[in-house]
């Protein structure tokens, strides 16, 4: 009777440790796991990503997955069993200690065994991982089915079509990004333009004295053309039809990025700011006349253009004997007025204006 019982013993013994030996190379991937929420471990949510369990002879179990932001890749080997779990070690492939604990053979999970609802968790079909320096995490592999394959190929087209999305955003952005300063120049230089041929006028609200940062929107379409679509809060007529597109679309947007810019059927569109630093300097001159000739002349700070002197030696003549303020006003280098102010007692002093856009 002993020889039967320690037979039996030794038999079970050795089924049990076969049980744990396969022979050949196997791999089984999931589409889908659940595990713990981060903020409610009570509750499961998807993981999102498909999960591969694999065996070799030579080197044991290995686990791949990718949870949240991070690549899991890990190998073990089986150790022992004891209060109805199953214990693996190894590394992940940092060559941090692991360890694995399951209630049923890894063995079991080459077969799609997973769970069949996403909604609960079936702790049989528990994987417990613990990394050593960092941290614990379960995950139940979800059993692979007709309805759960044709998800994941939408879920990935999806995923794909975003990539390229925003894929397509990123390069538009990064092509501003190489042209923005051109685009910004073209602005100021007709900002000055504008500013000389309407006398000192202009559409956008850009004010020359305090020169504060101008605000503008523009839209870079598919083929890298850029279209300023307002500056300030005035539209841009010939490009209103690009506007409209993104007022109809402001919500329904394609790809965004974290400085504002969103792609819109194709084309990304963006708001941004610059100081043209175009300020009117005023720079003065004073000179004492006799006979219509200067007898003395002294300049106050900064440098006057060739233009301001040609213009106070050409007018020279209006001005009578006496002492006089000379105001010269610039803007970027340009000639905006010359007016001459003579020194007197007299509260309302006469200006003599020897050169003005505005008039």
């Amino acid at each position: 009777m002993k020889r039967i019982l320690l037979f039996l013993v030794g038999a079970v013994m050795a089924l049990s440790m076969f049980a744990q030996k396969l022979t050949s190379v196997r791999s089984f991937e999931y589409l889908d796991y659940v595990t713990p929420h981060p903020y409610d471990v009570r509750k499961a949510t998807l993981g999102g990503e498909s999960l591969t369990i694999s065996y070799n002879p030579n080197t044991g179990y290995g686990i791949k997955f990718r949870y949240i932001f991070r690549n899991i890749n890990i190998s073990v080997k089986f150790i022992t069993s004891g209060n109805g779990k199953y214990i693996y070690t190894g590394t992940d492939s940092s060559g941090n200690k692991t360890v694995v604990a399951t209630k049923r053979k890894l063995s079991d999970f080459l077969d799609n065994v997973g769970q069949t609802q996403s909604e609960s968790f079936e702790r049989d079909k528990e994987i417990e991982i613990a990394i050593y320096g960092i941290g614990d995490l379960s995950i139940y592999p979800l059993k692979n089915t007709p309805e759960r394959r044709k998800e994941k190929e939408e879920r990935s087209i999806k995923i794909k079509e975003r990539n390229r999305l925003q894929d397509k955003l990123n390069e538009l952005y990064s092509y501003w990004q190489s042209t923005k300063a051109s685009v910004q120049d073209s602005l100021r230089n007709s900002f000055k333009k504008e500013f000389f041929e309407k006398k000192g006028a202009g559409r956008y609200s850009w004010d020359s004295e305090t020169n504060f940062a101008v605000r503008y929107m523009a839209c870079i379409d598919s083929n890298k053309v850029v279209k300023i679509l307002k500056i300030n809060d005035v539209k841009v007529a010939e490009n209103i039809e690009y506007l409209d597109e993104f007022n109809r679309n402001e919500y329904k947007y394609q790809a965004k990025n974290n400085n504002g810019a969103k792609l819109i059927n194709g084309k990304m569109f963006l708001t941004d700011r610059f100081s043209p630093n175009l300020i009117v300097c005023t720079l003065t001159r004073e000179i004492v006349l006799k006979k219509g000739k200067v007898l003395y002349t002294r300049w106050g700070s900064g440098k006057v253009s060739q233009k301001a002197e040609k213009v106070i030696e050409a007018n020279i003549a209006l001005l009578k004997k006496g002492r006089y303020l000379i105001e010269i006003q610039e803007l970027d280098g340009e000639l905006i007025s010359v007016v001459a102010q003579k020194y007197s007692n007299i509260s309302n002093k006469k200006e003599i204006v020897l050169y003005s856009i505005y008039e």
